[in-house]
């Protein structure tokens, strides 16, 4: 196997289970040599205050590597107005064809788990 890199990596993920559906798709997307954006739940506040802490202070992981961009709707749908080069999301179908659409404007590539 080798590294493929995309580019900028956006994550969406949802309040269950917040840290393996943060770690497993934010741990690949860096494994293959890309840069992440990572927009975790804003129901989960103690969970992503540590995983902010954690993957943005420099002592784990560089910090160029990973912005973790917190907030609500408003946030996610900003970021979604952004080219990026991979988008991933996690969550329900009714957000998923939200992030689609945006995805389909600049022909991003999408990995919807629903």
């Amino acid at each position: 196997l080798a590294p493929n890199p995309r580019g900028v990596a956006l994550i969406i993920v949802p309040w269950n289970l917040p840290i393996q559906l943060t770690l497993n798709p934010l741990i690949d997307a860096l494994a293959a040599g890309n840069v992440c954006i990572l927009k975790p739940s804003e129901k989960c506040d103690n969970t992503t205050s540590l995983l902010t802490d954690l993957l943005t202070g420099g002592k784990y992981l560089d910090p160029r590597a990973v912005q973790v961009v917190n907030g609500g709707a408003e946030q996610a749908t900003e970021l979604l107005k952004h080219r990026v080069d991979v988008i991933s999301y996690t969550g329900g179908g009714e957000v998923g064809r939200i992030v689609a659409q945006a995805a389909a404007k600049h022909l991003t590539p999408v990995l919807l788990e629903l």
